[in-house]
Order: C-alpha cells, then sequence, then structure tokens
C-alpha cells in the first residue's frame, strides 16, 4: 500500500507539474512554439505602459490572426487601424487593432482572414484605443475572404466589468436609448447612450456619410467597441444600417391612465443562480415614453434573512435594506399592448440560456448582486424574487417617489405570509393597488394594505426552477379593468435555448381589450 502510495504522489507531481508547463506556454502546441499568438493572450500581455512584441515576450509567435471587421466605405472606422477578431483562445471571442495607415488598412474588406507578423511591433493605447503600432504592411498576409463576422450582443453593464473581452469586436446594444433634441440633433459626434443596464457613448465621426441623420429617442446600435479618452467605451457604427431605430412617438397630449402598465409574468428561479439572472415581464396599455412619464418598480422579498427582526416594513416598499428594491425606468418606450421587461441580465432561464437583448424590450436592467437599488432603496442581494417561503411580490409606480402611502398602479404578492402588516397605530405594510385580487375599500372599510382586510390573496404560490410564472388573463383598457382574472400557478417552462416568443405569445399570456 505504501509503494502504491508513493506511486500516486509521484503521478501526481508530474501531471501538476504538466499543468503548470502548459499553462505557462499558453502559446505552445505539442512542446514546439506556435507560430501564432491568438488574440486573447495578445490583449492580456498589456499591462498599462507601452510594450515592444520581441520573441520572447510574444512567446516566440510571430503573427496574430483573425477576421477583418473594420469597414471604411462610410468613413466612420479609424482610417488607419485594421480590426480583426478571433475566438481561437480560451475565453471566446477577442478583437485587436493593428495600426498599419490608411492606405494599407483600405486594401482590406470586411470577411477577409489575414495574418499579420506583429514581431517588434508595440502593443499600446492611441486616443484610449489598444492597438499594435509599427506593423509592417508587407508582412501582411491575407489567407481568405468573405469568411463569416460574428456578431455578439452586449450590454453597457457588461463592458463596463470587463472592458477588456469587449474592445475592438463587433457588437450590438439593443435599445440604446439618447437624451437628444429629438428631430433636431444629429448623429455626429460623441452621444451619451443607456441601455436600460448602463451608460455608454456612441461614437460618429465628422467624416461619415451618415453624420447628418437624425438621433432619435432610441435605438439599436451595432459597431465596433472602442476604448476612449472620456473614460467611457464607444461604438463605433460602420454604417448607417448599423444604425436601426427603435422608439415610438408618443402623443403628449394623451394623459396616463389609471392603468398604463400590468404585470403579466415573473422568473423567480431561473436554471443555475439566481443572482442577476430573475426578470419581471410588463404589458403597457397605452404608448409609454418612459422620459417624459417616469416609472419605478420595486420588488419585495419577506425571508428570514431579509427580515431579521420580523417586523412590517416601516417605509411600505420604500422600505429598502434586503426587504425590498428598487428600479427606476426614465428612459425608453413601450407601445400599447407590448411587453416590457425589468432586472438582471437579459437572459430567457439563467446564465447559460437564450440572450433576449435583441428581440425584447427592456427599460430596466440592473445588477442586484452587485449595485444597490436606485434611490438607494434595496441593498445588494443575490435572490430579487423569492423561490418560497414568506411572502413575496412586485409593485409598480407612477413616478420615482414612493413613501408608505404611495398607491401602486399594480401589485403582485406570491408565496406564503410572514410579518407584513401592523395596524399600528399607525399602520404599515405594503400599499396595493385596486386589480384584479386587492380592493383598497372592503365596502366602507378603508383597507390599503396588503393583509389588511381580506387583501390577504396570493397569485400564486407554486414556483419551479426554469420556469416563468405567468399571469395570464383579459384587461379591458375601455374600462380599466380585469375581465379575466390573472391565472394562479400557471407555469411556462423553459430551457436553454428557448426564445422570447415562448413567453410573449399563447393562451397563457395576458391579452389586452379594448
Amino acid at each position: 500500500m505504501k509503494k502504491l502510495s508513493n506511486l500516486v504522489s509521484y503521478l501526481s507531481l508530474i501531471l501538476m507539474a504538466t499543468i503548470v508547463v502548459s499553462c505557462d506556454k499558453k502559446n505552445y502546441k505539442g512542446g514546439e512554439a506556435s507560430p501564432i499568438i491568438n488574440i486573447e493572450l495578445l490583449r492580456d500581455l498589456y499591462k498599462g505602459s507601452d510594450l515592444t512584441l520581441i520573441p520572447d515576450v510574444i512567446y516566440n509567435a510571430q503573427h496574430v490572426g483573425g477576421v477583418v471587421i473594420s469597414d471604411y466605405v462610410e468613413g466612420n472606422i479609424p482610417s488607419n487601424l485594421l480590426i480583426i477578431q478571433s475566438s481561437r483562445g480560451y475565453r471566446g471571442l477577442r478583437g485587436i487593432a493593428i495600426n498599419i495607415g490608411a492606405t494599407e488598412a483600405a486594401k482590406y474588406a470586411p470577411g477577409d482572414s489575414v495574418h499579420v507578423n506583429i514581431q517588434n511591433g508595440v502593443l499600446k493605447r492611441i486616443n484610449g484605443i489598444l492597438q499594435v503600432t509599427g506593423v509592417d504592411a508587407s508582412k501582411i498576409q491575407k489567407v481568405a475572404t468573405n469568411r463569416s463576422i460574428i456578431m455578439t450582443s452586449a450590454s453597457a453593464v457588461a463592458v463596463k466589468n470587463d472592458p477588456n473581452t469587449y474592445e475592438s469586436r463587433l457588437v450590438t446594444i439593443y435599445g440604446s436609448n439618447f437624451e437628444p433634441n429629438i428631430g433636431v440633433e444629429t448623429l455626429e459626434g460623441v452621444k451619451d447612450l443607456n441601455d436600460g443596464s448602463g451608460d455608454m457613448q456612441l461614437y460618429v465621426s465628422s467624416n461619415a456619410i451618415f453624420k447628418s441623420e437624425f438621433l432619435p429617442y432610441s435605438a439599436n446600435v451595432t459597431g465596433i467597441l472602442f476604448g476612449s479618452t472620456t473614460g467611457k467605451m464607444q461604438i463605433y457604427p460602420r454604417k448607417k444600417a448599423d444604425f436601426v431605430p427603435t422608439s415610438i412617438v408618443v402623443d403628449p397630449n394623451i394623459p396616463l391612465g389609471p392603468t398604463p402598465v400590468v404585470i403579466t409574468a415573473l422568473m423567480c428561479d431561473p436554471a443555475g443562480t439566481d443572482t442577476n439572472q430573475e426578470y419581471i415581464q410588463f404589458m403597457a396599455t397605452q404608448d409609454l415614453d418612459f422620459r417624459k412619464t417616469p416609472f419605478c418598480v420595486i420588488t419585495t422579498n419577506n425571508a428570514g434573512a431579509s427580515n431579521p427582526n420580523n417586523e412590517a416594513p416601516p417605509r411600505g416598499w420604500a422600505t429598502g435594506a434586503l426587504r425590498t428594491y428598487k428600479f427606476n425606468i426614465t428612459r425608453g418606450t413601450a407601445a400599447k399592448g407590448t411587453f416590457f421587461y425589468v432586472g438582471g441580465y437579459k437572459k430567457i432561464n439563467g446564465s447559460s440560456s437564450t440572450d433576449i437583448a435583441g428581440t425584447s424590450n427592456w427599460a430596466a436592467s440592473k445588477l442586484y448582486g452587485s449595485d444597490k437599488g436606485d434611490d438607494d432603496i434595496g441593498d445588494i442581494t443575490t435572490n430579487l424574487l423569492a423561490n418560497s417561503g414568506n411572502a413575496a411580490g412586485v409593485a409598480i409606480f407612477k413616478g420615482t417617489n414612493v413613501d408608505i402611502n404611495t398607491i401602486p398602479i399594480d401589485v403582485v404578492i406570491y408565496a406564503g405570509n410572514g410579518t407584513i402588516f401592523s395596524a399600528g397605530p399607525p399602520a404599515v405594510g405594503y400599499a396595493i393597488s385596486d386589480n384584479d385580487r386587492y380592493k383598497r375599500y372592503n365596502g366602507a372599510t378603508f383597507q390599503p394594505f396588503l393583509n389588511q382586510g381580506n387583501n390577504t390573496g396570493r397569485y400564486f404560490t407554486t414556483i419551479t426552477q426554469g420556469s416563468i410564472n405567468v399571469l395570464g388573463g383579459v384587461f379591458d383598457v375601455t374600462q380599466n379593468k380585469w375581465t379575466t382574472a390573472r391565472a394562479s400557478n400557471s407555469l411556462i417552462a423553459l430551457t436553454n435555448t428557448s426564445q422570447v416568443s415562448e413567453i410573449e405569445t399563447g393562451t397563457k399570456i395576458t391579452k389586452l381589450t379594448y
């Protein structure tokens, strides 16, 4: 047994040594130096100061390879930079800029596959953009043409948290909202944008042929991401077709109705971790422009850890800490009868599932696992919507100012009970709205809080991981009432490959009548 133990220890040491060598020589294959260094490894070499790419530094490689994504025809991509991207590496797609001058860069078209000899070039940042300079253009080899170009979606918060991963890649930022003088301001220049998860910038050069196009309220923007001197990542559309307006024009003379929004579904327990993956689905009952008529959404979680003092929420929906969490909705639009979403990452069923950023309307996206709620209502939490136990739920409000007496537009409460109301005096709890389950008056008796009087109902108690709780009912806009109450314990099972159509169409979803 001792000999066997010694043999196992010896083999373990050999295995560990092999792992160390293979990790140290990332660019080696079969014991020999690869002539190509992947873009991911090349980018990782940069530590904030100029770096000369001598053989020892780049593991004795010569070339970096990738597919060209730069397109100079409409004048918005820096004319001296050849931009390539490649998924060759350990962590997926990466991009890099090669400074070869305008004359040489113009010889390459999107879809060209190239090998670039970078030995003795210099890796540096110029005007915020990481690039390889000092490259001999004669040593660039075009090895193929018309290769497919990978375009991925990105969010402002993901880019902010990991800019090195996204820089010099072709991406689409969906639901980009601007703050322009609508119909007057043009695309030219640097414009702040917000996709509901954070801030970025749009860059359109004075040389771009589409610079005089008017800037819409919101758009889906495809382009190449670059670092900048402003401290924010900037997206450069390659052409006019990369900029697709998505906003609707809302008549400012039409006032908000009593119920401009209804709650239609909750993803309480996605596959895998709940952190930053939960979301709520809403439906607009009239055309909405959130810049002109802002809203806010507040969730509540009354689990024991969220309420260690076992007390009724002293400030109602505005209590904060781990009991309530707030999202302000101040950008974007939603057309009458369409769905919009509030939550974390824009995935349909957890971190490994379909990204639905480009196929759904996200009014607010916030990483509640690392960011506090808006207006300091809500601590960082791993569980926005409880999976079971005490009462949990969602309320949506007109405006962004909420106190204990603010009346919500709509409220959905699910699961169990817990200490959520105290008769006082003064009475404290979660304010409710008049909807298909709760009433602020029971005859002449005023009962404005959840669990007060007969406001004890729950929309559902069954929560299944990987399924979304849909609240299909029929809401009559003209009468401002539910003609068919929302369903209880109605679930749609989802997979990693599910599409947004599965939760926006079918017999289980909410319908409007007029």
